[in-house]
């Protein structure tokens, strides 16, 4: 799939854990690129999310107060840094060689990930 080298969109995943509403926005209090990208994560008015688990930014595109699909950021809105890149395909390809979890959002296989997988710990500590 050939991305446009601002946005990528993709759908939203169930799996995925996000919330399914703004109402339920998620306030991690990390340091972003800019103060002003720092705001409109922490504003649940806003449909802008980071998931630190796969390094990902993401405007949240809604129907009806439901999350429907994401459309992924590389460069901040605010301040035009480019953003990290995402390793959500090397979390997928670690837990599938080391792990032999070839998909881990199912209900057998999400009880297997290792607990590191489940935050941000598992890039961190391989310095991705």
């Amino acid at each position: 799939m050939k991305r446009d080298p601002l946005f990528y969109k993709r759908p939203a995943i169930p799996g995925r854990k996000l919330p399914n509403s703004i109402n339920e926005k998620i306030n991690n209090n990390e340091q972003h690129c800019c103060e002003m990208m720092d705001m409109f994560l922490a504003d649940p008015r806003i449909p802008l999310f980071y998931s630190s688990l796969y390094r990902e930014y993401d405007i949240a595109l809604l129907y009806k107060g439901k999350i429907t699909a994401l459309q992924g950021l590389f460069y901040c809105p605010w301040c035009r840094t480019k953003l990290p890149k995402s390793v959500r395909e090397e979390w997928f390809e670690i837990l599938a060689k080391e792990y032999h979890l070839d998909d881990p959002y199912c209900d057998e296989q999400e009880k297997l990930i290792p607990k590191e997988f489940k935050s941000d710990e598992w890039w961190k500590k391989r310095g991705l």
